[in-house]
């Protein structure tokens, strides 16, 4: 199963906006910030109604597969980024093998 460019395209701003949903969602747990609390409020439904977007193109299997494994990596990435946490080398593989598996739910 091909997937056009848009998508991908929507793929990428679905996961983006869940992973910074994610993030202020930590930082407002860490530091009991309002404004994050709602941002994540106001863009949650749009993150909800990208995927559902998507879910017209593809089935929910490939759907949820792709959307939720670039979550996965984007979390991490943005744990040991922006939070500053500890992340392994098990973990960057792990990082990899995901966008490997991502990769792989696009072929044919």
């Amino acid at each position: 199963m091909k997937i056009n460019l848009m998508v991908w395209a929507v793929v990428l701003l679905c996961a983006a906006l869940f992973i910074l949903c994610d993030g202020l969602s930590a930082h407002w747990g860490k530091t009991g910030s309002g404004r994050s609390l709602a941002i994540v409020m106001l863009l949650s439904p749009v993150g909800y109604f990208a995927f559902a977007f998507i879910n017209t193109r593809l089935n929910l299997a490939v759907t949820g597969a792709l959307v939720n494994t670039i979550v996965v990596a984007g979390a991490v990435l943005v744990g040991a980024l922006v939070f500053k946490e500890e992340v392994s080398k098990a973990q960057y593989l792990g990082i990899v093998l995901a966008l490997v598996a991502v990769t792989l739910l696009n072929v044919d």
